[in-house]
Formats: C-alpha cells, structure tokens, sequence
C-alpha cells in the first residue's frame, strides 16, 4: 500500500493518494489485517490435566501429574522445557480435552504467523495457583514452536490474590522464564479477577485485597526491571469491579498505571458506552484522562487535600474493616448450611441457566455449592432479585463494629472518603448499589418463593437488617439525608427508572411460583409441541414468559452480572 501510494503521488494523483488511500493505510496500522485482536484464555486445571494425560500417554510417567507436590511438577517442567525433542506427535490417542488443549495452541501459532502477531495479544491463564501453572503454558507454547507469546496469569481468589506477588517473584528469579520473559521484551501482564475475588470475600474484602495487591505489583516491577500492566478483570456490576471508569482509574493504588493498563468492558456495557459515537469519544476520553492522571509521580502533584498514597492510620483502618467485612461475609453465605437453600429459591439462579445470554455456564462443575457456581450467575441472580448483595453485604456491620469501638473513628473514615481516591470510589459505587437495591420487592422473592418459611424470613431479615446497617454506615461517613445526594443526576435517574423495572419483578415472582410448581423451565422446539401435553405446553409457556422477565429486568438495571 505503501508501493501504490508513492506511485500515485509520483504521477500527481495527490486526491486519493493523500484521501481514501491514506485512511485505509492508518486503518491497517491500528488494525492489521485482523481488524480485532484475540486474547486466549484457558482454566490452568485443563493444561495440568493434558499435560499429566501427554506424560501417561507417552510413558514418560505412570503417576499422575496432577496431583504431584508443586516441587516435582516444576522439576519435570524444567527437564521438558530443556529437552529439545517435542514430545506430541501424530498417532497419540488422546482425550478430546487434551486435543482441545493442543489445537488451541496449533491455531494460535497459525494466526500469528497468517495475520502478524498482534492478532492474538495473549494467553491468559484463569485460576492460576502457583509457578507451575506458568510453567505449562510455556511448555505448551515450546511444543508448537511459540517463544513470545505473553503469559498472562489471572488471580481470581482472595487467597490468590494475597500471594500473586510471591508467584511472580518465583517466576522472575526462575531462569527457564527470565528467559521466556526476555523474548517478551521484559513485559508481564498480569490480570486480577474482580468477580470471582469479590464472590469468595465481600465486596469490601475484594476491593482491599486489590487495592495492596496492585501495590506490591509496582514494587515488584521496580524491584526486577520488569514493566508489569495490570489487566483489570471488571465487570459491568458493581460486585464484579464495574463502576464509573474515570474514578476506578484514578482509585487505583500510586504507581501501578504508569502509563498503560488494560480493563475488559462487558458485553452489555458495550452499546452504552460506544454505540453513540459522541458517548463513545467521551468514554474515551475520560480512560486516557485517569490513566494519565494516575501515571504523574507523586512528586509532580502539587500539594492538595487529595492523597492518592494513603497515610498508615487509613491503611490500619481498612485492614480492620476488611478482616471484619471477610467474616460477616463469609459466615452468612458459606458457612450458614441453610443459604444455598435460600438462594437457590429466592432468586431465578436456575432459570437464568435457560436464557441464551451469558458468556459462562451457571456453574464450574455438577454439584450444589456456593464455591462451585461462577460469579456471573451469581451476581446476575442478586441483581434480579433486586437484592444486589454481592456489591454492598458486610460493609455496614463491619463499619458499625469499628465505631462502636470508638465513636471519634468516624472522623477518620469520613477524612479518608474525603481525601482518599480509593475510599471516595468505593463508597460512592456502594452508594449506587445501595440504590438499586429495593428491600421490600426482595422480601417478596424470599416470602413467595422459598419454600420453608421460617428459614426465608431469617435470612431475608439478616439480609434486611444488614442493608440497613450498611445505609446508615455510608450516609454517617458521606453526608446527606439520602443516598447519592452528593450525585443529583445518578439519584434522579436511578429513582426515575426503578419504577418502570417494578412490575417486571412481581410478574417474575408469580410466573416462577407457578413455573416451579410444574417442574421448572422447559422449552420445546416445533415438532415437539406437537406432541406435547397441556402440562408440558404450559411449562414452556411459563418459560418463555420468565425469561422475558429477566431480560426485562436486565434492560431495566442495566446489568446482567
């Protein structure tokens, strides 16, 4: 393109040379030839299950790799990854997951070297536990001939969370990937996982935990020379990391941006934010505003009330308030027998598994946990309900502990919203879900639909109970008689549609009612209505008719999890 362009204005054509050509050759530029780049993402249980089936299957091992101590998993990593010979070949019997596992990494390295190797950016790695899991995707990559793809792991736990950076360390200082990471320019990626992080500790817990671990990542990265970009695992809801981008940016911990970052925007997001072109520009501008805000050196900010470096008593606060929130939090809905009873009942979590909408399964594995259910559903089914209490559960009791403690602490924490980007963005998202959230169309779901009344009214009452704990402790810290005061057009906006999502939520109550006492969801394709009963009609009938409402009340809050 460049060829014909210097042809066409060596012969004057100055008109398309400098027009139509010009854009297309810029387009090609930001785009390629792909137009929109790929990431990979892959469960780091599936590469440790192929690759323990490719060490059986070879004969190199009889035992199982998977569950080998981390120690031996390494060693044998280290001999395969030095070992110049590959150890697939054709003819191998394998499972049709381990096949997955190879062709994924077959097509891979076939588009980078077909487009350029800007279409596929990067392999993420979810759930990753430890060094090994690093190890894998390398080997992987070794055994199609791919020594620059950047490996991207994704902390998604709290646990996880609180020992990405002792991951890291060991990987940097592990000569095997010092290596790998000099083919990558000395650039590490490494993504945080806001839903799943946010499902196993409270909202408040995972916001914490975030926050010291991007912290120790800026340290980490001065320590070892290493440009480290945080990716941002967000969501649309608030109990997924969602929220105003500008003050998300700006909220993050001094050091840890520098320049670039990545965030995922959810697909229902998308037509908010970029369908309008003028929305869309300002979407824009306000991500290159924080992330060029937030990458000043502090010693270039001039003196102000607001302090992105939090001072060490607002430090030791959280950690009080976080400790507290982790347990409130995890004594209601993990260790109470009886929750999982009540949330599979009081909202439409297995209804929503019907819907054609959704970018996982309800749940990781068949079984009924709390643990095993993906934090889409999870936060999609709250939402429904008009609960939303993944974005706001154990904040006001461990708030209303820490002041009974010592009144004069208020002052405190309402200095720290004042002055502390981090604390002004959490509780002000907490006062939009807060919002959202409406207790006496939720108190329906559990009376109407939990079978066993006594336990629905003793949760929905500490439920209750705690949401209002959670409302007084916010308005006490931010001012104002109401919630969002602060943010009149948020406030009026939020107080304008709800009213419209009402009556979405009390036909759901009944037509589930009715669904559940015939047997739940169902739905039947033309030929097989046919043949159906009257029974079978109306269960389908009542099928269609719930997931209208879902996705009614999805347009309506403007989040489906």
């Amino acid at each position: 393109m460049r060829l014909v362009q210097d042809s066409l204005l060596a012969d004057g054509e100055m008109a398309i040379a400098r027009g139509p050509l010009n854009t297309l050759i810029r387009q090609v530029e930001i785009f390629g030839f792909y137009f929109a780049a790929l990431d990979v993402r892959q469960h780091s249980e599936r590469h440790s299950a192929a690759l323990s089936e490719l060490l059986q299957v070879t004969g190199l091992r009889k035992d199982d790799y998977k569950t080998l101590p981390e120690a031996e998993r390494i060693q044998i990593l280290e001999n395969l990854l030095q070992d110049p010979r590959i150890l697939t070949r054709p003819g191998l019997e394998l499972s049709p997951e381990t096949s997955q596992i190879l062709t994924n990494f077959q097509t891979i390295r076939q588009v980078r070297e077909t487009f350029g190797k800007r279409a596929v950016t990067c392999y993420i790695t979810s759930m990753s536990h430890s060094l090994s899991d690093l190890l894998e995707v390398q080997f992987f990559c070794k055994e199609m001939g791919i020594y620059d793809l950047p490996i991207v792991p994704l902390f998604e736990t709290i646990d996880d969370l609180r020992h990405c950076t002792d991951i890291l360390e060991t990987a940097f200082n592990h000569p095997l990937y010092q290596s790998y990471l000099e083919n990558c320019q000395r650039e590490q990626q490494v993504m945080l996982g806001y839903s799943d992080s946010s499902k196993d500790g409270g909202i408040l817990t995972s916001s914490w935990e975030l926050y010291q671990t991007q912290s120790r990542l800026a340290e980490l990265s001065q320590r070892h020379g290493v440009g480290i970009t945080i990716f941002h695992g967000r969501g649309g809801a608030i109990g997924r990391g969602g929220g105003p981008i500008y003050e998300a940016i700006l909220s993050q911990p001094p050091g840890s941006v520098n320049g670039h970052l990545r965030i995922t925007e959810q697909g229902e997001m998308l037509s908010f934010k970029y369908g309008i072109h003028d929305i869309a520009i300002r979407n824009m501008e306000l991500v290159v505003a924080g992330t060029v805000q937030s990458s000043i050196p502090n010693e270039h900010i001039i003196e102000s009330q607001v302090h992105p470096k939090p001072k060490a008593d607002w430090i030791e606060a959280m950690k009080r308030l976080s400790a507290s929130a982790h347990a409130r939090y995890r004594k209601m809905i993990y260790e109470d027998p009886a929750f999982l009873i009540f949330f599979e009942q009081a909202t439409p979590i297995k209804e929503i598994g019907w819907l054609n909408i959704g970018s996982r399964p309800a749940r990781r594995t068949v079984g009924r946990a709390i643990e095993e259910l993906r934090a889409i559903p999870w936060v999609f089914s709250w939402m429904q309900s008009r609960y939303v209490l993944p974005s706001w559960y154990g904040v006001g009791g461990a708030i209303e502990e820490y002041l009974q403690e010592d009144p004069g602490r208020l002052a405190l924490l309402q200095q720290m919203y004042k002055q502390w980007p981090f604390l002004q963005a959490f509780l002000d998202n907490l006062q939009m879900t807060l919002s959202k959230a409406d207790m006496s169309i939720a108190h329906e779901y559990a009376a109407f639909l939990v079978e066993d009344r006594a336990l629905g009214e003793r949760i929905a009452h500490e439920i209750q109970a705690e949401y209002e704990r959670t409302r007084q402790a916010v308005l006490a810290i931010v001012g104002g008689k109401s919630l969002l005061d602060n943010s009149p057009t948020l406030q009026e906006s939020i107080r304008r549609r709800n009213p419209y999502v009402d009556p979405l939520s009390y036909f759901q109550i009944i037509l589930l009612k009715r669904l559940r006492a015939l047997g739940g969801p169902l739905t039947l394709d033309a030929e097989a209505q046919k043949n159906a009963s009257a029974e079978e009609l109306e269960r389908a009938r009542l099928t269609y008719g719930v997931l209208l409402t879902i996705n009614g009340i999805a347009a309506g809050v403007r989040n489906t999890g």
